[in-house]
C-alpha cells in the first residue's frame, strides 16, 4: 500500500511542479523578460511583465529598447518607431523624457544613415521630418533650461547653489541650444548627397 502511494504521489508531485511553472512560461518556453529577449521573444517579455510589480516600467523600457533595436538593424524602422511611440508615458524616473527622446532620435538616425548609404534622399528625408524641431539631440527642448549653471569665467556646475558658492559671480541658467534632431538629421543627408554626387 505504501509501494503503490509513492508512484501515485511522485508523480502527481512532478505534475504540479510542472503546472506550477509552465503557467508563467511563453509560447516559446521562456520564463523571464530576459530568456524571452534572448531569443528575441517581445510579445512573451511583454506577457511576463507583472505590471503590479514595482519595476514593471523598467522591464517596459528594456523590451522596448530592444524590440525597437531589433527592427531598426532589419531596416524595419518605422516598426521600430512605433514600438517606441508605444512606450512613451513611462514614468520620468524608469525612462527620462531626454532618455526617451534621444533613443527615438538614434533609431531615426539609423533609418536616414541606411537610406542615405543606398542613395534614397527622398526616403532619408521622410524619416528626418520625423524628428522634432524643436528637441537638440540631447533630448532637450530648445531654449529651456539645461540643469546647468554658469558662472563668469564660464565655469560650469550641476547646482546653482554650487556655482554662487564656488564660482565667480554672477551665475546664470545656461539654456538648452540647437540645433534641433530634425536640422542635423537634415544637415546629414546634404552631406551625403554633396560628397555623393
Amino acid at each position: 500500500m505504501l509501494l503503490m502511494n509513492k508512484y501515485v504521489i511522485l508523480p502527481l508531485v512532478g505534475f504540479m511542479l510542472l503546472s506550477s511553472c509552465g503557467g508563467d512560461a511563453t509560447k516559446s518556453g521562456c520564463d523571464s523578460v530576459n530568456s524571452c529577449l534572448a531569443i528575441y521573444d517581445f510579445e512573451g517579455a511583454r506577457h511576463l511583465i507583472d505590471r503590479e510589480d514595482y519595476g514593471w516600467e523598467k522591464e517596459f523600457r528594456e523590451v522596448t529598447i530592444a524590440e525597437s533595436k531589433y527592427w531598426a538593424e532589419k531596416g524595419e524602422i518605422d516598426k521600430a518607431l512605433s514600438v517606441i511611440d508605444e512606450s512613451w508615458g513611462v514614468s520620468e524616473s524608469d525612462w527620462p523624457e531626454e532618455d526617451w527622446q534621444q533613443w527615438r532620435y538614434n533609431i531615426i538616425e539609423k533609418g536616414v544613415t541606411s537610406c542615405c548609404e543606398k542613395g534614397n534622399y527622398s526616403q532619408a528625408k521622410i524619416y528626418a521630418l520625423k524628428a522634432p524641431d524643436d528637441l537638440n539631440i540631447d533630448g532637450q527642448k530648445i531654449g529651456s533650461s539645461s540643469g546647468r549653471w554658469e558662472d563668469k569665467k564660464g565655469n560650469t556646475y550641476d547646482y546653482q547653489g554650487e556655482c554662487e558658492n564656488d564660482g565667480v559671480k554672477p551665475c546664470s541658467e545656461i539654456k538648452a541650444k540647437g540645433p534641433s534632431m530634425r536640422e542635423e538629421l537634415l544637415k546629414k543627408i546634404a552631406q551625403f548627397e554633396e560628397l555623393l554626387k
